[in-house]
């Protein structure tokens, strides 16, 4: 008895006779897209998973539809509006896949608002395009509130300041808060194109931009204090970010192989985190192992903004890197930065607010890496064992 069940719900698994063998291949994976008008009377909804409270982005709705029905896992008001205006039909984006699944249509409905859908950019792209885009769009005489596609509603968030504008129309088109777009633009600044692309091969992590970020920030205030020229500061910081790179897809040494070969190994090792950091800084970059062919996802929900930690294609067990100055140095950077702020005048203006922010960005980061320092063997310190 138990037996034939088993066989019957495996029969049903299978492709019929009559189905080819590319059908049977292509499972529930999109045989083909397109827009097209459908019945309304025969389009269904996915009541598996509860549709979304706020409205689609999309002009049409989004369905997936089998050869034996039609369900729409995006859009289901606007479906409700043009049957409450009596029309028939309703024009669709359409996913046409060969074999009916509840599972699958359950799986998309969630995906549509979570996989982008050219699929996940790595963190370094994400970094680069969103600098890029900054860039174009403070050089563009476009009206920035057409290309926010928000009209007269996003008009409280803009400002006669472009910096903040910029970072408002950023935040609501790449479906990020301000705060994230302060961290790509911060993590982009002074590296030239050459090094950015470079990242990008690499497939730089998250936190490897959060782990050279206050070093890296160090170089470049040594750099305008010198009254070096933009192009300069670049090409000095860049420098100094390659280095950290290659330090840090280093192949690690297991304490076995170290053992074997005794103390000048470890010595060697030991020198290279203590190397000074450049133009006389104490201090050394922090050199977090980057993966070489692992993934790095960067993409935050539409519709929160929280701080990914599982996204960057980090290994659970990869330890935080530690830098015991560069905090300190920070520190100082972020503490001056407000006294000045707050000595020039009594009311801040929009463009020191926005400042204030950045550093609130960077303090923020400093106390992450303070409150949870790492041991020169990359356990973190404190707690019970």
């Amino acid at each position: 008895m138990e037996k034939g069940s088993t066989t019957k719900r495996s029969n049903h698994n299978q492709p019929s006779p009559g189905v080819s063998k590319e059908t049977a291949i292509d499972g529930y994976e999109t045989r083909w897209e397109d827009i097209a008008e459908i019945d309304i009377a025969s389009i269904q909804a996915c009541p598996i998973i509860p549709d979304y409270q706020k409205p689609t982005r999309s002009t049409l709705p989004i369905v997936v539809r089998t050869p034996e029905a039609c369900f729409c896992i995006d859009g289901s008001s606007l479906i409700e509006q043009a049957n409450a205006a009596g029309r028939a039909t309703i024009r669709c984006h359409t996913y046409h896949i060969a074999h009916h699944s509840d599972a699958e249509f359950a799986i998309r409905k969630v995906a549509i608002r979570v996989m982008p859908q050219g699929g996940r950019c790595t963190y370094a792209e994400m970094v680069r395009n969103t600098r890029r885009l900054y860039a174009l769009l403070m050089a563009s005489s476009d009206d920035l509130m057409l290309l926010a596609h928000g009209g007269d509603r996003r008009s409280d968030q803009f400002t006669s300041f472009p910096e903040n504008n910029v970072r408002v129309l950023l935040a609501h088109r790449l479906g990020k808060s301000p705060t994230t777009i302060n961290k790509y633009l911060q993590h982009g600044e002074g590296l030239n194109d050459e090094t950015m692309q470079e990242l990008v091969d690499a497939s730089a992590p998250k936190l490897f931009f959060e782990a050279v970020q206050a070093p890296k920030q160090t170089i470049i205030a040594a750099q305008q204090s010198e009254q070096k020229d933009p192009a300069a500061i670049a090409e000095a910081t860049s420098k100094e970010v390659m280095q950290w790179l290659a330090e840090s897809q280093e192949p690690q040494t297991s304490p076995a192989a170290e053992q074997e070969g005794g103390q000048p190994q470890q010595a060697e090792r030991s020198a290279s985190r203590q190397r000074p950091a450049p133009n006389g800084n104490r201090g050394s970059a922090p050199t977090p192992r980057s993966p070489r062919n692992g993934s790095d996802d960067n993409q935050d929900p539409p519709t929160s903004d929280p701080t990914p930690t599982d996204e960057d294609g980090l290994a659970a067990g990869d330890p935080t890197p530690s830098d015991r100055t560069a905090p300190a140095v920070e520190l100082k950077r972020i503490g001056e930065a407000l006294i000045e702020i707050a000595e020039n005048q009594e009311s801040p203006t929009p463009r020191q607010i926005e400042s204030i922010r950045t550093l609130i960005v960077d303090l923020s980061t400093v106390l992450q890496r303070l409150a949870h320092p790492a041991t020169p063997e990359g356990s973190e310190t404190g707690g019970a064992g």
